[in-house]
């Protein structure tokens, strides 16, 4: 008996990419170093993931109490470095 050993599946990058995204997104806003001023406030607000944040718009930081254009720049710029910005659909 002839026994063909099957190819392994190739690697799905797009799987990894999207692997890689999940963890980011389920991450706790303060595990981005997102300063206490600015993470205890959304905290009030309900974000507490990632996920909750990059959905948010400018608009809605600005509605959080105690945030304004200096925290939403800030927040911009971190989501950014990790290839986020807010307004996602995820």
């Amino acid at each position: 008996m002839y026994i063909t050993s099957e190819p392994e599946a190739p690697f799905d990058k797009y799987d990894e990419m999207r692997l890689h995204m999940e963890q980011l997104l389920s991450a706790s806003i303060t595990d981005f170093d997102i300063p206490m001023r600015i993470a205890i406030p959304l905290d009030g607000a309900g974000v507490r993931r990632v996920r909750d944040l990059v959905r948010m718009t400018r608009d809605d930081i600005f509605k959080v109490n105690r945030l304004g254009e200096k925290a939403a720049n800030e927040i911009e710029s971190i989501l950014d470095r990790f290839g986020l910005s807010l307004g996602m659909d995820v």
